[in-house]
């Protein structure tokens, strides 16, 4: 069962649409079976299968490197340094992801507390 859409996905931003809708199914199946074995309320698992969803087709696409100068005469190309977040830390939409999950993680955590009884 899908958690969430394409369009769901193409909502969030343009960037979504240079990516084919086969793949985007694709990206929402995956991310759709991981949220389903999470411990989380049924009322997040949307939000959460679109930003994992989202995740996984901005990895898809993104480059490491981008050129950032260019110089014509002595042909010269400078590139970015590579993007060093890793996971979810590599876009937005993983961060929101991650953020959600701490969010529900502090939420459903029960409380420790101490039980003390005077005698």
């Amino acid at each position: 069962m899908l958690l969430t859409s394409i369009e769901r996905i193409h909502m969030l931003s343009d960037e979504f649409t240079s990516i084919s809708d086969e793949r985007l199914t694709m990206y929402i199946e995956d991310a759709s079976l991981e949220v389903s074995s999470l411990p989380v309320p049924e009322i997040y698992q949307e939000r959460l299968a679109r930003y994992l969803a989202a995740h996984l087709a901005i990895l898809s696409v993104s480059k490491d490197q981008t050129v950032i100068r260019e110089k014509v005469d002595i042909i010269e190309r400078q590139y970015s340094a590579p993007n060093k977040n890793i996971g979810l830390l590599a876009s937005k939409w993983g961060q929101e992801y991650q953020r959600i999950l701490d969010e529900l993680e502090e939420q459903i955590k029960p409380k420790k507390s101490i039980n003390l009884m005077v005698l």
